[in-house]
């Protein structure tokens, strides 16, 4: 195997990890039988540190695992639990990352980086590749397999995860912009 590939299994595996860690931290919300964590977060990340495939691979082996059993879902695991109300939010984390990423790689490639204008941007693209894609898989999956009405889908498995949402959406902003050199090397 080539030293770039055992490094790109290294950080592949090396944030599959940390969405594992990010997991285990969860509030429960009486209104939702999902509950509040940093898995968002840690998908963000991936996106940010690792090329398309990578990011990918990393929160997709956490899927597979977590389906085969292993409890990599803050303590839970299983088909039954990729199968019950929250699975829709899980099966969606592998493609945010992938398409974080390729957000990443997109503004990587930009002359301006720094602008105020490229941050408002970049922030949109985070929300509607993390954030928006996630809610659209999870919610109408929560409503087949929870048999819920839209709106108490959107009750419990959207709005009240909207401003903590954002708010991590933001945090990877700021830490695209504040490791950016960091970054570039992680993603060689």
């Amino acid at each position: 195997m080539k030293a770039l590939s055992i490094r790109s299994l290294v950080f592949t595996a090396l944030f599959a990890a940390l969405f594992i860690v990010m997991s285990l931290q969860q509030m429960k919300l009486t209104a939702s039988p999902i509950p509040l964590t940093f898995q968002t977060l840690g998908v963000i990340i991936a996106g940010i540190f690792l090329k398309p495939k990578q990011a990918f691979l990393s929160i997709f082996a956490v899927v597979v695992l977590g389906a085969i059993g292993l409890p990599v879902f803050g303590g839970k695991g299983g088909l039954s639990h990729i199968l019950g109300g929250s699975g829709g939010y899980i099966v969606a984390f592998p493609f945010c990352a992938l398409f974080i990423s390729l957000i990443v790689n997109k503004w990587m490639n930009k002359a301006n980086h720094k602008s105020v204008m490229n941050m408002i941007v970049l922030y949109i693209m985070f929300i509607l590749a993390s954030i928006v894609f996630v809610y659209a898989i999870g919610v109408p999956w929560m409503m087949v397999a929870l048999d819920f009405s839209l709106s108490k889908a959107l009750a419990a498995g959207c709005y009240p995860f909207i401003p903590g949402d954002l708010i991590k959406a933001a945090v990877g902003i700021i830490v695209l912009f504040t490791l950016k050199t960091t970054i570039v090397r992680t993603r060689i």
